[in-house]
Order: structure tokens, then C-alpha cells, then sequence
């Protein structure tokens, strides 16, 4: 797992090599980089949402717990 530097390491990386090669497809490398951190930083930070959410849908959201606000924590996080 990679941690929170690492992955603002990377995307500064990556932007740089967008700004100095002039597109994307040159920066595949770096790109790769940049996901990786990121999803490993949500999936980090959301994952207590993500088990909620899951419990929720595994019984059809009958639980008394499950709510929409069940489904906003989730999606709220994955924006940050």
C-alpha cells in the first residue's frame, strides 16, 4: 500500500510529464503510478463505508440501519 506522499508524488509526476511531453498517452507509466495511490488511498479511507453499503445490499436494505444516508457516506467519500 502506498502511502498518502507517495500518491501526491506520483500525480505531481504524472501532471509534470503531461506539461513537458505534451499528452497523455506519452505518460502511461506515470498514469498507472497516479491510479494506484489514488485507489489505494479510497479504498483505504472508504472502506468502512464500503462494508456498510455491502451489508446493507446483501439483505436488501432491511436492516434498520440501512438508510440513504447509508449510500451518501459511501459516495461522499469516493468524491474527496
Amino acid at each position: 500500500m502506498t502511502s498518502v506522499a507517495d500518491t501526491k508524488s506520483a500525480v505531481s509526476a504524472y501532471k509534470g510529464c503531461v506539461k513537458e511531453k505534451g499528452g497523455v498517452n506519452a505518460c502511461s507509466d506515470e498514469r498507472a503510478a497516479a491510479v494506484k495511490g489514488i485507489s489505494s488511498a479510497v479504498k483505504g479511507e472508504c472502506s468502512p463505508y464500503v462494508e456498510d453499503f455491502f451489508t446493507c445490499f446483501a439483505h436488501r436494505y432491511r436492516l434498520s440501519s440501512c438508510s440513504d444516508a447509508t449510500v451518501g457516506k459511501l459516495l461522499k467519500c469516493q468524491e474527496q
